[in-house]
């Protein structure tokens, strides 16, 4: 049988307990008892909330409350570089291209159709994103995820360049 706890480390253990913010190996550790042994003194001493996980909990609650803001905030600034992309797909393009006098920048219509479909693959990307957080969000089955990004993607891209005729059809 193990010798009595010394009144005065019994005493110091408690007014570590009561104290607050180290665990029971920590204050066991400190005082060269185990852990339960230091719960054992809590428990005799009638320290009910010794460890209780209630501010643990609550600042659990919290954090995810922080993180789904953050979410929203994000979704709604990726939705916003989304609308940037596509004004950027129909705006004026200025290249720099060599002449005999050195280079020259040269204003087009439009981007070249490589950096508009850049543009467009960002957005589906963007848009996919978004609506499967949503459908994860409302606890959707998920139906909508077996259409084709692809063939969003090209519909969307025939759509902006006017080119129906070879665009896929969606089925659903």
């Amino acid at each position: 049988m193990p010798k009595p706890l010394p009144d005065a480390t019994r005493s110091a253990v408690i007014d570590d307990i009561k104290a607050g913010g180290k665990s029971a190996r920590q204050i066991g550790k400190a005082h060269g008892i185990s852990d339960a042994s230091v719960r054992r003194i809590a428990k005799d001493a009638r320290i009910v909330d010794a460890w209780s996980r209630d501010k643990t909990v609550k600042a659990t609650r919290a954090r995810v409350a922080d993180n789904a803001a953050k979410r929203a905030q994000l979704q709604s600034d990726l939705l916003d570089d989304a609308q940037k992309f596509r004004e950027r797909a129909w705006s004026e393009y200025k290249i720099p291209v060599p002449g005999p006098e050195g280079a020259e920048v040269v204003t087009l219509d439009l981007p070249p159709l490589p950096d508009a479909a850049r543009a467009y693959t960002a957005i589906g990307i963007i848009v996919d994103k978004d609506r499967a957080y949503e459908r994860d969000k409302a606890g959707s089955d998920g139906a909508d995820h077996a259409k084709s990004m692809l063939g969003r993607l090209m519909t969307g891209l025939a759509e902006a360049f006017g080119d129906e005729a070879d665009t896929p059809q969606d089925e659903g």
